[in-house]
């Protein structure tokens, strides 16, 4: 994390805030892909913790922030997690879009 730029810094800062606070709406495509992959929430926290990278994605199909944090599951394999960054009437919010082993 030491090399990352200032602004996935920011975007890790507020995935991680809303983790915290479970400002996260799961998109049925993520929960299907982690069942399809055998991979559970574990697996999310663990990329979360300690990522590999994060790196800037564009904007999703809404306009919103897209953000992919790269890192390794619970058992140690290297996945992937898309989110979007966006904000409702109670603040911040992450969306889960996908997640997939790279």
């Amino acid at each position: 994390m030491d090399g990352m730029k200032a602004n996935a810094r920011r975007a890790l800062a507020t995935i991680r805030e809303c983790v915290e606070l479970d400002r996260v709406r799961l998109r049925p495509h993520f929960v299907e892909r982690m069942h399809q992959r055998g991979l559970f929430w574990t697996d999310v926290a663990a990329v979360l913790d300690a990522p590999a990278d994060v790196r800037d994605d564009g904007t999703d199909d809404f306009g919103r922030p897209k953000w992919i944090v790269a890192g390794e599951s619970a058992d140690r394999l290297a996945v992937e997690i898309v989110v979007a960054l966006d904000r409702d009437d109670k603040g911040r919010l992450t969306i889960f879009l996908t997640m997939f082993y790279t």
